[in-house]
C-alpha cells in the first residue's frame, strides 16, 4: 500500500500590523518640506504627515499623549489622503488638469479609490478642482490654436469632462472669441500649403486635406477650403 502522504506543518500565526495599534507621540514638528503640514512621530518610530486639523481630531498635539487604536487609525488614513491632496496640488500647479486626469495620476501611487476621491473631493471643496474651468480654458486655448470645434470636444472627452460641460465649454469659447471654422481652417491651410512648397499638385492636396482632417475639420469645410487654396495656386 502506497504510504500516506505526511501533513503540513502547520503555518505560523500572521504578525500583528504595527500600524493598527494605539501609541504614543513622540513629538510633533511642522514639516519643513510641505507648510502647513505637521509630521507626527510616534515613540515606536511610526511617522504621519498630516493637516493642523487632524492633530486637533485625533489629539496627537504635543509630546507624550497616547492614542487609542482608532485615533492613530485615524492618523494613518489622514496620512494618506493628505500626500495623495498634496501631490495632485503639485499637478495643478504644473498645468490644467481634470478629475479625471488626476485620478489616473493618483491611481499609480495608491490603488485605495476611496483614498484618491477623498482627496479629490478636498481640492473641489475649496474650489482648486473645477472641470468646468479647465473645460472652458482648454476649449478657448485649442480653438486659438485653430483646432476646430470637433476635435476639442473629442480632447475634452478624453480628459475625463462630462458631455454636458464639453458642449458648454465649446460653445462659449467660440461665442467669446468670435471663432470662425472656415475662416480658421482657410488660415490653417494657407500656412501650410506655403510650408509643403513646389510639390506636385496632387500630393499637396492629399497632405493638405490629411493635416486639416486631423485638426478635426469636416469634409465639407475641408473640401471647400481645398478648393479656395489650391485655386489661387493654380492661377
Amino acid at each position: 500500500m502506497p504510504e500516506p502522504e505526511p501533513e503540513p506543518e502547520p503555518k505560523p500565526a500572521p504578525e500583528p500590523d504595527p500600524g493598527s495599534g494605539p501609541g504614543t507621540v513622540k513629538h510633533v514638528l511642522e514639516s519643513s518640506r510641505r507648510p502647513g503640514r505637521f509630521v507626527v512621530t510616534l515613540v515606536d518610530g511610526r511617522t504621519y504627515l498630516v493637516s493642523i486639523g487632524a492633530l486637533t481630531e485625533t489629539g496627537a498635539t504635543r509630546s507624550g499623549v497616547e492614542l487609542d487604536t482608532g485615533a492613530v487609525a485615524r492618523l494613518s488614513r489622514e496620512s494618506l489622503v493628505t500626500d495623495l491632496t498634496d501631490r495632485a496640488l503639485n499637478a495643478l500647479a504644473r498645468g490644467r488638469r481634470t478629475r479625471r486626469e488626476l485620478e489616473i495620476r493618483l491611481r499609480r501611487l495608491q490603488p485605495d479609490a476611496t483614498l484618491i476621491a477623498e482627496a479629490l473631493d478636498r481640492l473641489t471643496s475649496i474650489g482648486v478642482l473645477n472641470d468646468e474651468d479647465v473645460a472652458h480654458a482648454e476649449a478657448a486655448a485649442r480653438l486659438r490654436r485653430g483646432e476646430a470645434p470637433a476635435k476639442v470636444r473629442q480632447v475634452l472627452r478624453r480628459k475625463g469632462v462630462e458631455g454636458r460641460v464639453v458642449q458648454d465649454a465649446v460653445n462659449a469659447a467660440i461665442s467669446e472669441d468670435g471663432f470662425d471654422e472656415l475662416a480658421a481652417c482657410r488660415a490653417l491651410a494657407e500656412k501650410r500649403a506655403r510650408a509643403l512648397g513646389a510639390k506636385e499638385p496632387e500630393v499637396v492636396r492629399r497632405r493638405l486635406a490629411a493635416f486639416l482632417q486631423r485638426r478635426g475639420f469636416g469634409g465639407s469645410v475641408v473640401g471647400q477650403v481645398l478648393r479656395e487654396v489650391l485655386g489661387r495656386q493654380t492661377e
